[in-house]
């Protein structure tokens, strides 16, 4: 049996619409920066997919393939400009796709510029 104050029964009170807000305002500030962070992984994950298939792929093939996961993800164009695919021979041949971009942030009394640097690295 539950005891309680007569007339309070479904009541909610401060304490819960507070918590509501403080829910709502990460929600409404966190998704924008997680957005963010996850195109930023796709982009690296497509990165080291394209060193997996480097030994039958040309860089060419390469760098199209990484400009064509930018433009779906809508990173700035620094993103596919400073990308840098380098084959090293001898016996330690290997594959490297660099790149590096920012991404800034506008929200109510916000403004934030993230820098990433997304790096790929294979053994061929």
């Amino acid at each position: 049996m539950v005891t309680g104050r007569m007339g309070r029964a479904g009541k909610g009170s401060l304490g819960c619409m507070t918590t509501l807000v403080a829910f709502g305002a990460i929600v409404y500030f966190g998704l924008p920066v997680a957005q963010i962070y996850i195109h930023q992984y796709q982009f690296a994950d497509e990165m080291r997919t394209a060193t997996v298939l480097a030994p039958n792929l040309t860089d060419v093939v390469i760098r199209r393939r990484l400009q064509d996961k930018a433009d779906e993800l809508a990173l700035p164009p620094e993103a596919v400009k400073n990308l840098k695919i380098r084959r090293s021979g001898g016996s330690d041949r290997r594959i490297t796709i660099d790149s590096e971009y920012e991404e800034t942030v506008h929200l109510p009394g916000f403004v934030y510029t993230f820098h990433f640097t997304p790096h790929a690295d294979q053994p061929l």
